[in-house]
C-alpha cells in the first residue's frame, strides 16, 4: 500500500512539474518574441503561446517515449541542471542589481554578502 501511495504522489508531482515547466517556457518565449502570453487568453486569441506549450509537452512526451533508459535520461537532465544553474543565478543577480526599482536593488553590504557567501560555498570545488 505504501508503494502505491508513494507512486501516485511521485506521478502527481511530475505532472505538476511538467505543466509548470512547459508553461514557463511558453511564457518566456512569448516574452522574448512579444506575442500574447497568458492563460487568460483563449487558445485562438494566443495561438503562439498555446502552440509553444503544446510543442513542449509533445516534444517531452516523444523524448520520454523513445529513450530506452529513463534513469540515464533523468541523470542527464540533472547534470544539465547543475551546469546551467550558475548561469541562471548570475542572471538573477544581474537583474537584482540593475532591473529592480532603486530602493530594492541588491547593492552595498547585501551584494558583498552574497558574493562572499557564494565564494565560500564554491571554495571546495
Amino acid at each position: 500500500m505504501g508503494r502505491l501511495v508513494f507512486s501516485v504522489g511521485v506521478l502527481g508531482a511530475s505532472l505538476v512539474a511538467a505543466i509548470v515547466c512547459s508553461l514557463a517556457l511558453a511564457w518566456g518565449v512569448g516574452e522574448v518574441a512579444g506575442y500574447r502570453r497568458s492563460l487568460e487568453y483563449r487558445p485562438f486569441e494566443a495561438k503562439w503561446f498555446y502552440g509553444v506549450y503544446a510543442a513542449c509537452v509533445v516534444g517531452a512526451a516523444v523524448l520520454v517515449w523513445f529513450v530506452p533508459d529513463l534513469v540515464s535520461l533523468n541523470i542527464a537532465a540533472q547534470v544539465l541542471n547543475a551546469f546551467l544553474l550558475p548561469l541562471v543565478i548570475g542572471f538573477l543577480v544581474a537583474l537584482a542589481v540593475k532591473a529592480l526599482p532603486e530602493p530594492l536593488r541588491l547593492r552595498g553590504f547585501y551584494l558583498f554578502q552574497y558574493f562572499t557567501l557564494d565564494s565560500l560555498k564554491h571554495r571546495d570545488l
